[in-house]
């Protein structure tokens, strides 16, 4: 009789005419190397499944916290049935009522390299390797646990283990791995203990400690409130020049309700802010992304910026013209819309950069030098917006009016005002599928990009993976509003109002 397939048990657990999981097909070894992921699945419990390759099948673990790279750090690891290679770039939703029904996302993924044959370590239970992926690198043990009477469960320790540590010899129990911390050198052995004796190290980011880390997000279901920090975290370097010295106004949502969310404008408690000290600066300032993580710590999810610095906040330096659609206009015909702006701004020989809203719309950014004031530079977003309207009145609108906005794209140009603020780039959104604020290309308007088609789940990925800046060059340009430009803008215009 031939020997069953090892992903007949994958099979047997699921109806393939209903769950978008890949179908149990063996694959074969790659010459790039064995690939690894993590997943992070928000089924009846949220827990981590950690595949290995091997053997043209992916090993699974079911890790029920997430796995962290701090020496000695231990995590139970349920050996579960072999997964197809297929599942490695799976995420979505597993449907109700079927086998691991919940929502499904990539937390890490790369390759892994193992440390002696692995098929002898896979088999002896105690299966060493290396780890290179976009989160996790590093040296890490799976190490079976010895069995109780009665559990038929499979279980594991995934341990992560440094140059220190690895002269420990790995525990095969729950037990050893509390005794094996006597066994350890002196610098591992001090670390390992406040290891076993922290439970709360997983919940701190950036220095930072996450309260209720836990608590799930309903604007995306399967995020929790310390994915808000890591998410910041991961995009800190590209951020922080972004609100870095810039007055910023916070959206909070407490508790993650996005029906309770508020802006806050001042530094401490906004609602007592008549209440403070009168040298306190009348803005909000977060300089480091320690002080972003506090925010977050304290309710924060958007952050919006003013379009200048200090200590020269009455000098912008930049414009933001905001391009919101009325409901009713499609995604070709904005795209369109959003060529008119690009080729008056190219008219005018002004250096523009292209983000989302994380909402419907899209933001041309143009930096500028910090030599005009907030009126000049107010004149001149206006002056840009009538223009559009005049040569193009059946696309855009220039008033703020619901009425008069049907069917066209509302330019909206008092964000250039001084105290006015427009949402950061790389900025999470309160909306379903918390969205992000994303710096684009040009040819990324190829598709619809609008809404959560960047969120707090693909942003961090799309980020390390990268070949190109479609803002490099931002902090390096700097231009005037020029009275030749002013002049551009007024010539030729006719006088229709709208």
């Amino acid at each position: 009789m031939p020997a069953e397939s090892p992903l007949a048990p994958y099979r047997r657990k699921r109806d393939f005419a209903a769950t978008p999981e890949p179908g149990p097909r063996l694959g074969r070894r790659r010459a790039k190397g064995l690939s690894f992921v993590i997943q992070r699945h928000q089924a009846r419990r949220l827990h981590y499944d950690f595949r290995l390759e091997l053997d043209g099948v992916l090993k699974s673990w079911a890790v029920p916290r997430e796995p962290v790279e701090r020496p000695g750090e231990r995590r139970l690891a349920v050996h579960v049935e072999d997964h197809p290679i297929a599942y490695a770039a799976f995420h979505g939703e597993i449907p109700p009522g079927h086998y691991g029904a919940g929502h499904v996302d990539i937390w890490d993924r790369g390759t892994w390299r193992p440390i002696g044959d692995p098929h002898d370590g896979y088999r002896a239970g105690r299966l060493e390797f290396e780890l290179d992926g976009e989160r996790l690198h590093g040296r890490w043990m799976l190490v079976r646990m010895s069995g109780r009477d009665g559990d038929r469960r499979d279980n594991w320790l995934l341990i992560a283990r440094s140059a220190d540590a690895s002269a420990t010899k790995a525990p095969a129990s729950a037990t050893d791995a509390t005794a094996s911390i006597g066994k350890a050198p002196a610098p591992a052995r001090k670390r390992l203990r406040k290891s076993a004796a922290t439970t709360g190290v997983t919940d701190t980011v950036a220095g930072v400690r996450i309260s209720h880390a836990d608590r799930p997000l309903p604007a995306a279901p399967g995020t929790t409130k310390i994915d808000l920090a890591r998410y910041y975290a991961a995009v800190a370097d590209v951020l922080m020049p972004q609100i870095a010295d810039r007055p910023l106004a916070l959206v909070k949502c407490p508790g993650g309700d996005l029906g309770a969310c508020f802006f806050q404008k001042h530094a401490g408690d906004p609602r007592r802010a008549a209440s403070r000290p009168a040298d306190d600066p009348p803005y909000l300032l977060l300089r480091t992304l320690r002080d972003v993580v506090r925010a977050v710590q304290n309710g924060a999810i958007e952050l919006h910026a003013w379009q200048s610095r200090v200590p020269r906040i009455d000098r912008p330096d930049r414009l933001v013209l905001d391009l919101d659609p009325d409901p009713s206009v499609e995604w070709p015909a904005f795209r369109t819309a959003a060529g008119h702006v690009r080729a008056l701004l190219d008219r005018l020989e002004l250096a523009w950069f292209l983000k989302t809203t994380g909402g419907k719309g899209l933001h041309f950014v143009v930096p500028l030098e910090r030599r005009h004031d907030f009126d000049e530079a107010k004149r001149f977003a206006g002056a840009l917006a009538r223009r559009l309207v005049d040569d193009h009145p059946d696309t855009f609108v220039a008033t703020a009016s619901k009425a008069q906005r049907k069917g066209l794209v509302f330019v909206d140009w008092l964000r250039n005002a001084d105290g006015a603020t427009a949402v950061a780039a790389w900025s999470l959104r309160a909306r379903d599928g918390l969205p992000v604020s994303m710096p684009i290309a040009w040819s990324d308007l190829a598709t619809d990009v609008r809404g959560a088609h960047f969120n707090i789940r693909n942003v961090p990925m799309l980020l390390a993976r990268r070949r190109s800046d479609p803002w490099a060059g931002y902090e390096d340009t700097r231009q005037r509003l020029t009275a030749a430009r002013f002049a551009a803008l007024e010539r030729g215009r006719s006088q229709r109002p709208r």
